[in-house]
């Protein structure tokens, strides 16, 4: 793979668990981010912000982060970036 097609973006989201009518993030970034630790960032700021702490952070593989803390679930994922050029949105 091209160094241009396996560019990655990351994006972070924090989930309530444990809660059976909450469904999807309570938090999620409104933006890409280049870089893992960058998104890993966003996410504990948030954590901080809602007075939850520091994260326990662990690794499935090298395209996902999951952390927990009470109460929520923490995914930083990466996603593959387009190839090319943007898409002309004319519709």
């Amino acid at each position: 793979m091209t160094q241009e097609a396996s560019r990655r973006g990351w994006a972070a989201m924090i989930l309530a668990s444990g809660v059976a009518d909450v469904i999807g993030a309570v938090r999620r970034s409104p933006r890409l981010h280049w870089t893992l630790r960058a998104a890993q960032e966003e996410a504990q700021a948030w954590a901080t912000e809602m007075g939850r702490g520091e994260i326990i952070w662990g690794s499935p593989d090298d395209q996902m982060l999951i952390g927990r803390m009470p109460g929520h679930a923490v995914v930083v994922r990466s996603i593959l970036l387009p190839l090319g050029r943007p898409e002309d949105e004319t519709n």
